[in-house]
């Protein structure tokens, strides 16, 4: 019997091993409050060995632009087989910063608790040059001058065997800074959101008292989604939180506004 639960727990986990070579699990990145592919891949002393880069992804970044972003990931020995990645790019609150659109082959864009996520869909074998290749367009948010944004990626170099065992898991992080005003001065339009501390109703009213509708998104510290309510002429009703500091962003007319805010 003992022996038998044993087969089924291997035959389990290859199934779940060749799962995640069409799709990986979201949320494997390593930015903040997601998890690392090594949680699934074991990579001590593997005989592989590559990297994992992004080009395209500007220093300076100007609002609403849209920018083509590459990722390679690269095996640099040639004992590899395949290769996959996961990317996010994320504001300075961790959360969810412009859009990622027009997937190239063998890649897909996902949409996850409030982030975004470009993934290999499914992995590619690795061709006689080594090299693998994936692109998306990726449109800036609109956002204020000094904002930083950074882009978090994780890349698989495997050996193919769809085992836990011998591939190596390759990281990367890269940031940029808007450097011009975006197309509205989000500084002087920047809504204020009151009672802060709050309860239960919160208030948002702009510099020039209009009470705006919307749509509100509350993450934790760690960037996750955990509750969404509309914005109905200046007034939140708040989700069911526990107490403790939120980042609510607001949009209003396709334009994000975020700010931090305590449950009492």
């Amino acid at each position: 019997m003992v022996k038998f639960y044993t087969f089924l727990g291997l035959v389990a986990s290859t199934m779940l091993l060749v799962s995640f070579s069409p799709n990986p699990p979201d949320g494997k990145t390593g930015a903040p409050g997601d998890g690392f592919c090594q949680e699934c891949h074991n990579t001590s002393n593997p005989p592989v060995n590559g990297t994992i880069t992004v080009e395209g992804f500007p220093e300076n970044i100007t609002p609403n632009e849209t920018y083509q972003l590459t990722v390679i990931n690269r095996d640099t020995i040639g004992n590899a087989v395949r290769g996959g990645f996961q990317m996010t790019i994320l504001g300075q609150f961790n959360t969810k910063s412009g859009n990622m659109t027009n997937p190239s082959a063998n890649s897909a864009v996902a949409n996850v608790q409030g982030r975004q996520y470009f993934e290999h869909h499914p992995a590619v074998d690795y061709p006689d040059s080594n090299v693998v290749r994936w692109s998306v367009d990726w449109t800036a948010p609109d956002v204020s001058v000094s904002s930083q944004i950074t882009y978090f990626i994780a890349g698989n170099i495997a050996n193919g065997d769809f085992k836990e065992t011998s591939d190596r898991i390759v990281n990367g992080i890269g940031k940029g800074t808007i450097i011009i005003s975006s197309t509205k001065d989000l500084k002087t339009q920047q809504p204020i959101v009151y009672p802060n501390p709050g309860n239960d109703d919160i208030f948002v009213a702009f510099n020039d008292n209009s009470s705006p509708d919307g749509k509100v998104v509350f993450y934790n510290t760690m960037g996750a989604k955990v509750g969404e309510v509309a914005l109905e002429q200046g007034r939140i009703h708040c989700p069911d939180l526990l107490s403790g500091l939120y980042i609510i962003e607001i949009t209003q007319d396709e334009i994000a506004f975020v700010s931090k805010w305590t449950k009492l």
